[in-house]
């Protein structure tokens, strides 16, 4: 981290003194209108210092003394130098910063057309200052998937474009003084109503509209024959046809090969060097493209093959997007991202290796007693219960396992239980290891809990004579010529707290019995075979190349981050487990992760004809409308325009009409 930080000042010294860093830092701001654009300027910037691009999907074959990067979702992008001394195990020098500023993005449907004008509807991003958005010359920029025909040969390719209209072509207007009096008293503004950017009138939109760009040929946006190829298209009844011509004129194509985008507000005017002495700059999105590109610039500054000679870690620099947003996108510094690059550089030199990261001296853990532990939490601001947060199992977790390691009662059964000091025994030794005890031993996994009971109850099943009569009278054989009357199913069933009541969750009165009765049923029930069958029959899997998975989770009503819930390692666990099924390799399952696509299913909320303020005008999921993606600019939901048109495509595939619901940022009609 030394030689990282000494290479922010050394390259910040030497710039100001030759004053090269803040023309620099200039260029990069006027380069980065978007996240998208910073990670495209910030590839540039590294390709010509020598870095090598590694991509998420492929193989990383990593050198020592070596230089490289990749990019995730286009918007964040980690940078890497490898020191020629590194071995796995050492240190990473990391400084992070994000590419991401508070902005006004583009909604799914942005068409407003409102009194006489042409509107685009716009949802906020982050925290802003949204009042100095109000009178500013403001264009569009961002990313756009388009499709584009294969060499003549009738199938199509879909490509990522980034896009930026230079010239101003929106403004959010302020109501006139004669209107609003109280205006310089407190001047309060709807983010919904009133910061709406303005593009046209509806009349001088009209008169120049032409066919190219009236919409008229695909309203639905759901299929086109041509090619035989089935589309899926952001066309006119989502966004105004004079937006969609300006961007494929920008971009080389047809309004009607934009599939999708993510798009947002940009102020047209440049950042520039000002003040009476030049020693200001004037800029917006200064949080936090200041820090993105010094941060860059030192990592180059001081990546020489010389300076990496005696190196024996990783220097890293990481820009990730979504900070202001809460960093819990897939792009975010919350997210997996930074620890899976760690682990795959360290694999790259250690594929044995379990231990990620090194940090802690040997010598200065020589007279320690305890452990030493740094949590860093995430959502804190949200009140620390989500699966990262303060509130999640995650450090007590960690705790057990590592007291257990070393707990005395632990190593005395197993130093206790030899195969000879067994032999007279008459019992069963056990150790019941507790978690929860603090807060009352009623939780799951706590004393109170039947955990021991259960364990107790299963391990006497297992010698019971008359379990084991079951058993006995249960082989393939005795079965063989059962009563041809016969049509039930034979069953012992052996209650506890019979002396109680038979009320407890082991008791006769306790579902055990009826669940286990309808287990059975529904082994042998049409309806339930019919699901598997339609979704995994020989036939139907002969040319898949993954998995199919549906995964019902438990708790989702009180936050996923039970050992049923989203928030558990249950899925995880069995990704992983399905994935060293077929090969031990601890890269393969990082290959899968990042090859999968997830769909969380849940209920939209329909439109209720009583309170139709509860849901955006151009948002409004109908009944029998079809299948609903829901948005939200601060990735309350994951979609982004990649997942949403993969979506929208298959749902074309098979004939299925999509609708959108947005998620806003306040209380109205927050679903």
């Amino acid at each position: 981290m030394g030689q990282v930080l000494k290479g922010i000042a050394v390259a910040i010294g030497q710039s100001l003194a030759h004053g090269v860093v803040v023309p620099g830092l200039i260029e990069f701001l006027n380069a980065s209108p978007t996240a998208f654009h910073a990670v495209d300027e910030a590839k540039k910037r590294l390709v010509a210092a020598g870095y090598e691009q590694v991509l998420e999907r492929e193989d990383w074959i990593l050198e020592v003394g070596k230089k490289y990067f990749f990019t995730w979702n286009y918007s964040s992008i980690i940078a890497f130098a490898i020191g020629k001394k590194y071995v796995a195990g050492n240190g990473f020098h990391i400084i992070g910063a994000h590419t991401d500023s508070p902005c006004l993005k583009l909604k799914p449907v942005s068409k407003v057309t409102k009194g006489g004008y042409l509107e685009v509807g716009v949802q906020t991003h982050g925290g802003g200052l949204w009042r100095t958005w109000f009178d500013r010359d403001l264009t569009v920029a961002g990313r756009v998937i388009i499709r584009e025909a294969k060499n003549g040969s009738g199938s199509v390719s879909y490509s990522h474009r980034l896009v930026r209209i230079k010239e101003p072509i929106m403004r959010i207007p302020t109501l006139a003084i004669h209107l609003d009096r109280g205006y310089n008293d407190e001047f309060m503004f709807n983010t919904e109503n009133h910061l709406l950017p303005v593009l046209a009138t509806s009349i001088k939109a009209e008169i120049n509209k032409n066919g190219a760009a009236d919409g008229s040929g695909n309203s639905s946006g759901q299929t086109n024959g041509k090619n035989g190829n089935e589309r899926t298209t952001t066309n006119s009844s989502k966004h105004h046809s004079l937006l969609l011509q300006l961007l494929a004129n920008q971009i080389g194509c047809e309004p009607d090969d934009i599939c999708d985008f993510e798009l947002q507000a940009c102020d047209t005017q440049p950042s520039i060097i000002a003040g009476a002495r030049k020693e200001f700059i004037f800029s917006g999105r200064l949080d936090n493209l200041c820090m993105s590109f010094c941060s860059l610039m030192a990592l180059i500054a001081s990546s020489s093959e010389s300076s990496l000679e005696d190196e024996t870690g990783v220097r890293m620099v990481a820009l990730f997007d979504h900070e202001e947003a809460g960093s819990n996108s897939a792009q975010g510094a919350g997210s997996p991202l930074l620890i899976n690059d760690m682990s795959r550089i360290t694999n790259s030199f250690d594929p044995a290796s379990k231990a990620l990261i090194a940090s802690s001296s040997e010598s200065s853990l020589e007279d320690e007693t305890g452990v030493r532990v740094v949590a860093l939490f995430d959502h804190e601001e949200a009140g620390s219960n989500s699966a990262q947060g303060a509130g999640s199992p995650l450090l007590i977790n960690d705790m057990s396992r590592i007291t257990n390691s070393f707990d005395p009662a632990s190593k005395a059964l197993i130093a206790s239980s030899s195969e000879s000091s067994l032999e007279d025994e008459t019992g069963v030794r056990m150790v019941a290891l507790f978690d929860h005890e603090e807060a009352g031993s009623n939780s799951a996994q706590g004393a109170g809990s039947p955990l021991l009971i259960n364990d107790m109850s299963r391990i006497t099943n297992s010698f019971d004579p008359a379990s084991k009569a079951l058993i006995a009278s249960s082989s393939e054989s005795s079965l063989e010529d059962e009563d041809e009357d016969e049509t039930g199913v034979g069953m012992v069933a052996l209650f506890d707290h019979e002396e109680a009541g038979s009320n407890s969750a082991q008791g006769a009165g306790s579902p055990l019995l009826i669940n286990a009765m309808s287990r059975i049923t529904n082994s042998f029930d049409p309806a339930s075979k019919a699901l598997i069958d339609s979704t995994s029959s020989e036939s139907s899997l002969e040319d898949e190349t993954g998995v199919r998975l549906v995964a019902l989770f438990d708790h989702e009503e009180v936050g996923s981050n039970s050992a049923q819930g989203a928030g558990s390692p249950v899925m995880l666990d069995s990704l992983s487990r399905i994935t060293d099924s077929f090969g031990p390799d601890s890269k393969l399952l990082e290959k899968a992760i990042q090859r999968s696509f997830l769909v969380s299913a849940d209920m939209a909320h329909a439109l209720h004809p009583n309170y139709m303020d509860k849901h955006e005008d151009n948002h409004q999921p109908k009944m029998h409308g079809g299948l609903v993606i829901k948005h939200n600019a601060n990735q309350r939901y994951a979609t982004n325009a990649v997942t949403s048109f993969i979506f929208k495509e298959i749902a074309a595939k098979h004939n299925l009409p999509v609708q959108t619901q947005l998620g806003s940022w306040n209380g109205t009609w927050n679903i």
